[in-house]
């Protein structure tokens, strides 16, 4: 009995440093997930504002609504699995997701009970995604370089 009790806390204390650590491939173009965390959830809001003090669009979510057993660890924008549930304005949104040219997003990972991860991502003129602020696995404590240009 006192072994499965030392069992279950050891269990506990691992589990509990698990975070959310995500960060985005240039070269792939995908959210990665950093612990091979499954990606359940994903929220993605464009931080840019257009000329005339407006947001350019609403956040998004996606969230994995087929077999847990078969959630991605990456994300790619090109190419969503149907299995996730799209809203945006927590309305569901059907049609296909494309980042808007010259943006900034906010990308946040959670779930799981875990703290949430987030990471920033820059378009170019063509919706492709050129920078980041964790262009590998990175804590977020502190301030990447990057963070605040």
């Amino acid at each position: 009995m006192n072994n499965t009790k030392y069992i279950i806390i050891i269990f506990f204390i691992l589990t509990s440093c698990q975070k959310h650590k995500i960060y985005f491939d240039t070269k792939i173009q995908k959210v990665v997930s950093c612990n091979n965390l499954p990606i359940n959830s994903l929220e993605v809001n464009n931080d840019s504002i257009k000329a005339d003090g407006f947001p350019y669009e609403g956040g998004v979510l996606f969230v994995w609504q087929g077999d847990t057993e078969l959630i991605p660890s990456d994300f790619s924008f090109n190419n969503i699995p149907k299995e996730y549930r799209c809203t945006k304005g927590g309305i569901l949104y059907k049609s296909k997701i494309k980042l808007k040219p010259n943006c900034r997003y906010i990308v946040k990972k959670s779930g799981n009970g875990l703290n949430p991860h987030v990471i920033k991502i820059w378009t170019d003129k063509r919706g492709i995604v050129y920078k980041t602020t964790h262009p590998e696995c990175i804590d977020n404590e502190g301030t990447p370089e990057e963070w605040s240009k």
